[in-house]
């Protein structure tokens, strides 16, 4: 039974997503349904719907991609999507995504880098105005803009912190290299466009945020989709194990998932679709009449289908249904894990093999899209211990995950490994708990690893290099072309 959701509506600030001057033929940045500032700040109720207007864009916006709207352009779903492909587990067959498959998304007039560019700055720059204004609010409580400015920074960290990961290297790799503009302010035609700050002040920037955010926000919230405590502190966890950091990265993980227990297995195979699901601390809600139809993550992902006498697939969720899974992944699992949510052509060897049934969209389409998860918590402290020698309560963490996971009790084995052996099986088991989540390739960067790419893939088979450049992207030209400020382009 899915909860009440608060329906969302969109009210976008005037504001500008460019960082430079010049905006002529710049990215479309505000709809022209946008709200004023004078609208938007005119009263509590008021910045509550600009707050929740952020969320709406997080989820379904293919608006502010550098080019016209396009059905791989849907928000922080479709980010998370870039990224699963772009690693070695799961595959764009067809359609949508392939560009980003192939690694050949990242050029700076490409609308890959514009969408995941725009994403981003779109959430940071509505998330400016409301630190900006809130205090100026007319009859707000101090109550009310603490609470406003704490929600809003805890999204421009989260929006910064995807941004640092997706225009640069791992921070552990060199946490002087540069990243991206760092813009903290209201910005209008007239404000001169920032140089790119380094990955150091772009996480200091970050944690500061969250700090803020898990000090000042309750656990109590309307719903899931607003960020709170617990996903403040996940966010946390996230970016702490991305440092390095593994005591904050494990205290934070562990603080992030109270209150919201490992779901079972016969509820991993109810298909990922609601975000009443306890173990779910963050998601994005869905209704019927705003689901975003064929622009959806289930569009593509949804791989579900029956076959008839002839042996043509009919896909249950209509749309791309174009993911597919490697078939070396989907050797990884044991036949007693239920996370082997695949479907199997019978007698296909190629690509087009295995299709992805973890993620099953609802009737009506208003499935939810996960965030964040209580497993990756327990995945996060997991590792954070093995890197601190913790080599114990690293195995037992896995284990009560592995528990929650199996059919089979006698099939659930406890690892055994210890130091760097630990820290790779746990990214495997990263990597069967989350797929489709969005941590594919930023766990190979984090890691840094190389991406391994054999079976049935189509693309980029063989080995590419830890760190190659083929994993950042380029930053779009006109943000070149319209900040003298901005500094190099990536490679």
């Amino acid at each position: 039974m899915k909860l009440n959701k608060v329906k969302i509506y969109t009210v976008l600030l005037g504001a500008s997503l460019g960082l430079g001057a010049c905006q002529d033929d710049f990215l479309e940045t505000v709809p022209s349904n946008a709200a004023s500032y004078e609208q938007a700040f005119s009263s509590p109720a008021a910045v509550e719907a600009a707050l929740t207007g952020i969320y709406r864009l997080m989820r379904d916006a293919p608006v502010n991609s550098g080019s016209t709207a396009n059905h791989d352009s849907y928000g922080i779903p479709h980010f998370n999507e870039t990224w699963d492909v772009m690693g070695q587990d799961l595959m764009a067959n067809t359609s949508w995504f392939v560009f980003q498959y192939e690694l050949d998304n990242k050029l700076p007039t490409y609308r890959g880098t514009y969408m995941l560019w725009a994403t981003n700055y779109n959430m940071i720059t509505n998330a400016n105005n409301i630190i900006a204004n809130a205090a100026k609010v007319p009859n707000i409580t101090e109550e009310q803009r603490i609470a406003f400015e704490a929600e809003a920074r805890a999204l421009r960290a989260f929006g910064y912190f995807n941004l640092a990961r997706t225009y640069q290297h791992t921070y552990l790799k060199d946490p002087n290299a540069l990243a991206v503009p760092l813009v903290l302010e209201q910005t209008t035609i007239d404000t001169e466009g920032k140089p790119r700050a380094t990955l150091q002040e772009v996480y200091t920037q970050v944690l500061e945020d969250l700090s803020i955010a898990e000090r000042d926000l309750p656990v109590s919230r309307v719903a899931k989709s607003r960020v709170n405590k617990n996903v403040a502190q996940g966010l946390l966890a996230r970016v702490y194990l991305e440092m390095g950091q593994w005591q904050q990265a494990a205290d934070f993980a562990v603080k992030a998932r109270e209150g919201y227990p490992l779901m079972s297995a016969n509820q991993w195979k109810e298909g990922f679709n609601n975000y009443a699901n306890g173990e779910w601390i963050w998601g994005l809600a869905q209704s019927a009449d705003q689901q975003v139809a064929f622009a959806s993550f289930f569009s593509t992902m949804d791989g579900r289908y029956t076959l008839d006498e002839k042996g043509n697939r009919t896909y249950v969720r209509r749309g791309y249904n174009n993911i597919r899974a490697n078939d070396l992944f989907v050797a990884l699992f044991d036949p007693a894990d239920v996370r082997r949510e695949f479907q199997e052509a019978a007698g296909v060897t190629n690509s087009n093999r295995y299709t992805v049934t973890k993620f099953k969209d609802l009737p009506d389409l208003s499935g939810d899209f996960v965030l964040m998860r209580s497993a990756e918590m327990y995945l996060i402290e997991a590792e954070a211990k093995a890197h601190l020698g913790q080599d114990v309560d690293a195995q037992q963490l896995v284990f009560q995950l592995r528990q929650q996971r199996f059919t089979n009790p006698a099939a659930v084995v406890k690892p055994t490994t210890t130091g760097a052996e630990l820290v790779d099986e746990i990214w495997v088991e990263r990597r069967k708990e989350l797929y489709g989540e969005g941590f594919g390739l930023m766990d190979i960067k984090r890691l840094q690893k190389p991406l391994v790419r054999e079976g049935n893939h189509t693309a980029v088979l063989g080995t590419t290099p830890a760190n190659s450049d083929l994993f950042i992207y380029m930053f779009p030209q006109l943000e070149i072309i319209n900040n003298p400020n901005f500094g190099p382009q990536n490679p």
